[in-house]
């Protein structure tokens, strides 16, 4: 089981040998590791942004279909944060029903929740894919907390085609540089740590606030 985790936590840096291994059979296997990763917080470790960006270096080269790719990622991260959704929302139902499950969570946290989603729910469910823990916590919390799922649909569908767009097309664009290609694992490194760039940057807002307000 080890084995297999290590496998597909680095799916993005082996792209290569899956294609030569399974062939067209990888569609398959990228479209269920995005939308896994999204349909379940506790497969958050499952690469995401910088896979993206991997397969869209390789459709540069021919060695994958950029259209199909597009498809399959969009479709994969829309249905995975939908099924996200549906799963916040049955705990948030069985919360009231169940006490271990309201030893876990508390009003006054969902409270919170709640009314951040009301305040900024638009924004955050469209942004929030472009921030880690954040992409898979908040179509949790909107359906634990009874957001309309009609409008979680909506600016789902804006971010994960964003989100797709972005990622996809940046590989493929630095794909026809040879340096990118050749240094495949320095880049995805690189990848990687830009997603953590807006949580960063919100963090040291949210520090010069509190400082603001001490002093």
């Amino acid at each position: 089981m080890e084995q297999v985790i290590q496998l597909l936590k680095n799916i993005d840096s082996s792209l290569h040998y899956y294609i030569d291994e399974y062939g067209a059979a990888i569609y398959i296997m990228l479209f269920l590791i995005v939308y896994f990763k999204t349909a379940f917080v506790i497969l958050t470790f499952l690469p995401g942004d910088s896979m993206v960006f991997a397969s869209g270096t390789l459709a540069a080269t021919g060695d994958l279909d950029f259209k199909i790719l597009f498809m399959l990622f969009t479709a994969a991260t829309i249905l995975g944060d939908s099924q996200n959704f549906f799963i916040g929302k049955q705990l948030g139902k069985l919360k009231s029903e169940n006490h271990f499950l309201n030893r876990l969570t508390s009003d006054k946290s969902i409270g919170k929740a709640r009314d951040f989603l009301s305040d900024y729910g638009r924004v955050a469910i469209t942004a929030s894919r472009f921030v880690p823990l954040m992409r898979t916590s908040v179509p949790f919390v909107s359906g634990y907390t009874g957001y309309e799922y009609r409008t979680f649909l909506s600016y789902n569908i804006i971010g994960g085609l964003i989100w797709t767009a972005l990622w996809l097309t940046a590989g493929f664009i630095l794909g026809n540089i040879s340096w990118v290609v050749e240094n495949l694992f320095l880049t995805l490194m690189i990848v990687s740590s830009t997603a953590f760039i807006p949580a960063i940057i919100g963090f040291v807002k949210q520090y010069k606030k509190k400082k603001e307000a001490i002093a």
